[in-house]
């Protein structure tokens, strides 16, 4: 764990300091919610700062793993870690803790617009199950950077992640609610998508309008199981494309 630890402190370092990074993660978010939360808020600001909140781990997601792992493994610095106690397991622990950093930063930061511009307010008990529910519905994501890190090459991964992270976003609806209208066959594509799966437990954890869609958390799990099976397949097919 204290490889684990220092490893994360040095990822968090590197990150903060790279500007082109840091900045934008941090700020993105808020500054979508700023231009289009007025267009979505529909008397529903808490939903709203909800689903602005998982976007703003969504592209710590894309971002800090899978475009950060994707540049990282052919870096000289890569291969000399590898050589060192510090297992693959071990550094994908400390890039996790080091992208904590960021997402709890990036969070709060939307929750401050939410609440100081469109006056969202959560009881602490509904703050608290919020939190819970961002914490655990952005595993998935997080495994599925990790994958998109060790299958993409590494000159795409930046261009792939910023055409991906808007589709992802709308065809889960997690900036609003599926029309009354919306045809039945393209909302049945839009549940199966983990983005769906997640925004429904936000709107129940956040508005309390409807119980916890137990199916949509089974769901989430499932896409836990299969985004981590490709995420270990593409580090171990990475482990022997380098060291044989």
């Amino acid at each position: 764990m204290r490889l684990a630890l220092a490893y994360a402190k040095a990822g968090t370092i590197e990150y903060g300091r790279y500007t082109p990074y840091s900045i934008p993660t941090l700020a993105l978010p808020a500054v979508l919610m700023l231009v289009f939360g007025h267009q979505v808020v529909e008397g529903e600001p808490e939903r709203m700062v909800a689903g602005f909140a998982a976007t703003a781990l969504i592209t710590v997601a894309l971002f800090q793993f899978g475009v950060g792992i994707a540049l990282s493994r052919i870096t000289p610095w890569e291969t000399y870690l590898r050589t060192l106690p510090a297992t693959g397991p071990t550094r994908i622990v400390g890039r996790i803790l080091a992208a904590l950093v960021f997402a709890v930063a990036t969070v709060v930061v939307v929750m401050v617009v939410g609440t100081l511009v469109y006056g969202a307010r959560f009881a602490p008990w509904r703050l608290g199950a919020l939190s819970l529910a961002l914490v655990l519905g952005s595993v998935p994501f997080g495994l599925a950077g990790i994958a998109l890190g060790y299958w993409l090459p590494p000159r795409s991964a930046m261009p792939i992640a910023n055409i991906v992270i808007i589709p992802v976003i709308v065809v889960g609806f997690l900036w609003t609610r599926p029309p009354d209208n919306f045809p039945r066959v393209p909302d049945i594509a839009s549940q199966l998508t983990p983005t769906r799966s997640w925004a429904e437990v936000l709107d129940s954890v956040s508005t309390g309008d409807h119980p916890l869609p137990l199916h949509h958390v089974a769901a989430l799990v499932g896409w836990s199981v299969v985004f981590f099976a490709l995420a270990w397949w593409g580090y171990r097919r990475d482990e022997g494309e380098q060291f044989g």
